[in-house]
């Protein structure tokens, strides 16, 4: 026979269960709008019966709360994680990519094509009198101006590279971060379920943290019981090890000592894991990492000769960009300077004579208008510039004070000369421009696609893991009455003790 004092037991039970069901939902609608949250939700079964030896058998002793655990999907978790490195990706090409475009759509305005069409002008002014100093100034001015606005375009590339290797070497230190935190979590996470609770916040966090280190770099994660009941936990990227339950790997930076690139900043870093370079392009990996590293080191597949450092490096970034500027530069270059330094002429007895003659009745083979470094930059010979009466403009010597114009009328037909990749100048930056608006207009839109398969996985995971309002008052509904009857129930027994107790002891 049951003890008198059993039905007590029984609804106190029941007031413990909807004690936990009320404090969970409370604790689910205080967390509503919390990032990374996910909804818990309380279980129960009936506690063990009470085996009595009469005719009725078994006796219900009331209800036990057997675990509060979070609501998840890992299905949506891989699914969310896999395209978040997409987002990341996409989303940082985006920015570099409409930053580049800033510094070529220059062009379209009063850029390259105002300064391009200024120096013509000055040389057809030439064309009257090139004789005349104040023209002879003008010309090499505006020499001098397009020298300084290519030189500025790249070094503006050379400080975007610099900056996109400061973020590849922040992105490898935050990835570093997040792995030894994930770790310190997971110890956390076993030391608490050791005692069988289930480490419902702690597993936010660290969730939370892997969603935010999927968009800096791919990544796959798998939890399983070990032998001695902890949970064993293992981040890979492509089968490289992250964390490893406890243990997390680092990775870390190296100067290069070699450039990739002819005209790359010195100091780009290469990312190395236990002695090994990781190559993030030959992985086919995505996330932010990846946009850094394409637009630090894109070439768009090009190998320079005599560079056995160059890798192919299939994406257009700066290097590819860095590169057309030289391209421009070395054909400006030369075209100006052939004519200047090279032009030839026949004579009476048809033999090949110089025909670049300045003012002092010199030839100017030794004298080029432009010089371009090794590094790239491109200047006006100085000696012009302090003398501009050494720039030849003529075919012939000076006869009776007057000089022809001849080389001046080949100066001024380089301006639709398709020298410049089978295209004009102006054509040929023409064809930057629409080059890198294509590259922003293709990055915007895998951004906006993958956004938009990330807004519907998000929704499909919230679905399964977010607070629901309507679904947290009809619960707080639901166990307020449980609590309620259970209270009641407390009253009724009273009452009966009462009685038995009071009214009919002896």
């Amino acid at each position: 026979m049951a003890s008198t004092f059993f039905g007590l037991n029984i609804a106190t039970s029941g007031i413990s269960a909807a004690q936990a069901g009320l404090s969970t939902t409370m604790h689910n609608v205080a967390n509503e709008n919390t990032k990374g949250y996910s909804r818990q939700q309380v279980s129960q079964s009936a506690a063990n019966a009470i085996r009595f030896y009469t005719s009725y058998g078994m006796l219900g002793a009331g209800v036990e709360v057997s675990k509060i655990s979070q609501v998840r999907d890992s299905y949506y978790d891989d699914k969310y994680r896999y395209n978040q490195a997409k987002v990341g990706e996409y989303t940082s090409k985006d920015t570099y990519a409409l930053q580049i475009e800033d510094y070529f759509n220059e062009f379209e305005t009063d850029g390259f094509i105002v300064e391009y069409e200024n120096l013509f002008d000055t040389l057809k002014s030439m064309q009257g009198n090139p004789s005349e100093l104040t023209y002879r100034n003008e010309f090499l001015s505006s020499c001098q101006t397009i020298a300084e606005y290519f030189n500025d375009i790249q070094t503006k590339l050379t400080n975007l590279q610099q900056e996109t290797n400061t973020e590849v070497s922040n992105l490898v230190d935050r990835i570093n971060t997040i792995s030894s935190q994930v770790a310190s979590l997971t110890k956390q996470i076993n030391t608490v379920e050791l005692t069988g609770a289930v480490a419902n916040d702690l597993r936010d966090k660290r969730e939370l943290l892997l969603d935010e280190l999927s968009e800096i770099i791919p990544i796959e994660v798998t939890e399983s019981i070990g032998k001695n009941g902890n949970s064993e936990f293992d981040v890979k990227v492509q089968g490289v090890t992250l964390v490893d339950t406890y243990d997390s790997m680092q990775l870390y930076t190296v100067e290069r000592e070699n450039p990739k690139n002819s005209m790359d900043s010195p100091g780009l870093y290469d990312i190395y894991f236990q002695g090994t370079k990781l190559d993030v392009q030959a992985m086919g990996l995505s996330g932010s990492l990846r946009a850094a590293l394409d637009v630090r080191d894109g070439n768009n597949g090009t190998i320079e000769e005599g560079n056995p450092d160059c890798e192919a490096i299939k994406y257009k970034g700066i290097p590819h960009y860095v590169n057309k500027i030289q391209v421009f530069k070395k054909t400006i270059t030369n075209l100006f300077n052939d004519i200047h330094q090279n032009n030839t002429r026949k004579d009476e007895n048809g033999n090949d004579v110089p025909a670049n003659y300045n003012l002092y009745g010199n030839t100017t083979e030794n004298l080029p208008i432009f010089k371009l470094s090794d590094n790239g930059v491109l200047t006006v010979n100085q000696d012009l510039i302090d003398d501009p009466s050494l720039l030849a403009a003529s075919e012939y010597p000076i006869n009776d004070g007057k000089e022809d114009a001849g080389l001046i009328d080949k100066f001024i037909a380089l301006k639709d000369k398709q020298a410049f990749s089978n295209y004009t100048a102006s054509d040929f930056l023409q064809s930057i421009v629409s080059e890198i608006a294509v590259d922003v207009k293709k990055a915007q839109t895998f951004e906006k696609n993958h956004a938009n398969i990330q807004k519907s996985i998000e929704n499909q995971k919230m679905s399964v893991s977010g607070v629901d309002g309507d679904e947290e008052s009809m619960n707080l509904v639901k166990y307020q009455e449980a609590f309620e009857l259970s209270s009641k129930m407390i009253s009724v027994m009273q009452e009966i003790y009462n009685k038995l107790i009071n009214e009919m002891g002896v």
